[in-house]
């Protein structure tokens, strides 16, 4: 009998041990890389829009001032003027060039377009160094915000180095 009863629980243990219910699950994990764009130019945007123009009624015009915005009001005209005229056009590298031969420009236009690119790459570098980023990429911004708002019959270089009226 208690071999009969020692057998029966060896059975009954067995028939348990084999019911109970199992579980597989795939411990094997794959993890997808995330590319996350962050999209600085509205930022850089208005860096620019205040450092290079501000609020362009209340900035008084003083070519001799330490102040950028005051050096480019003093200016503002003039180089429109002479877009207009298409002797200068707004470059993809977000600076003045000249449309026509160098030996053509006089002096007086191409000193003033060269304070023009002076102060303009100051700005650059500033905001740049603020935002770190490469300065072309502000300055290729700035070409795009003066392309988008130039003047009828003024030049715009392209991104392709090609110059196009708009």
């Amino acid at each position: 009998m208690k071999k009969l009863s020692m057998f029966s629980a060896v059975v009954i243990a067995a028939i348990l041990n084999g019911c109970t219910p199992t579980i597989k699950t795939q411990n094997e994990v794959t993890i997808k890389p995330i590319q996350v764009t962050l999209d600085v130019n509205l930022k850089v945007d208005q860096e620019l829009a205040q450092a290079l123009s501000g609020d362009v009624h209340k900035i008084k015009p003083d070519a001799k001032s330490p102040d950028v915005r005051e050096r480019r009001r003093a200016r503002h005209d003039q180089i429109n003027a002479w877009k207009r005229a298409q002797l200068l056009g707004e470059g993809n590298n977000g600076l003045l060039e000249s449309r026509i031969a160098d030996d053509k420009l006089s002096e007086f236009v191409k000193e003033v377009t060269d304070a023009e690119n002076s102060d303009r790459q100051i700005v650059f570098k500033t905001i740049a160094a603020q935002q770190k980023i490469p300065v072309e990429s502000v300055a290729q911004r700035w070409a795009k915000r003066m392309a988008d708002h130039a003047s009828k019959g003024v030049f715009i270089q392209d991104a392709n180095g090609k110059w196009v009226e708009k």
